[in-house]
């Protein structure tokens, strides 16, 4: 089976295959992790500005949201620089994001490439074959061309929704930097 489908996409096709499952694995995990972690920092925020006794550093690291509203504080952190040690905490502490949006990016920009490749390959069999041969086969023109066709449009379909993940995902974490820096301002009157 693997050989059959690897005859027909070709080497660049198998890869572009392979980056669409990271694509998506990246994208999942840092949405579903995106989401969850909001939760416990909106609980830990709630908590702290009814000024509970049971807040404490032990509390915020359990969450990496809530571990940079808490170091923010703790630095004493002068509100013209805050906007700056808020971003540089988020990286610090959400560092596995970061990581998966760069690889997102990296992927939205390597597909169509390797879709190129793989176009330019597939043409290069069809040459290969005509040289090769005193009457052109039909059969083997047509499958050089459709292993050219079909790794540009696997590069493609990887590539937009990707690159549409990175976005979404890169909002979701600024978003989420602002709703830090406008907590930790709040605090601070």
């Amino acid at each position: 089976m693997f050989e059959t489908l690897y005859a027909k996409i070709g080497p660049a096709g198998t890869v572009i295959a392979v980056l669409s499952f990271l694509s998506l694995y990246f994208f999942m995990a840092s949405a579903i992790y995106l989401a969850v972690v909001p939760i416990g920092f909106r609980k830990f925020l709630a908590a702290l500005k009814k000024d509970q006794p049971a807040v404490t550093e032990e509390g915020a690291q359990k969450n990496p949201i809530s571990q940079v509203l808490w170091t923010a504080l703790e630095h004493k952190t002068p509100r013209t620089e805050l906007q700056g040690e808020v971003s540089y905490l988020f990286q610090r502490n959400l560092g596995g994001t970061y990581v998966s949006l760069t690889i997102l990016r990296l992927i939205s920009v390597i597909s169509p490439l390797l879709g190129l490749l793989g176009t330019v390959l597939g043409i290069t069999k069809v040459f290969r074959e005509m040289s090769l041969q005193a009457a052109v086969d039909n059969a083997a023109l047509a499958g050089g061309i459709w292993e050219a066709l079909i790794t540009t449009i696997m590069g493609l379909t990887v590539a937009i929704p990707t690159l549409v993940f990175y976005y979404l995902l890169r909002l979701r974490t600024r978003s989420l930097m602002i709703e830090t820096i406008e907590a930790a301002r709040d605090l601070m009157k």
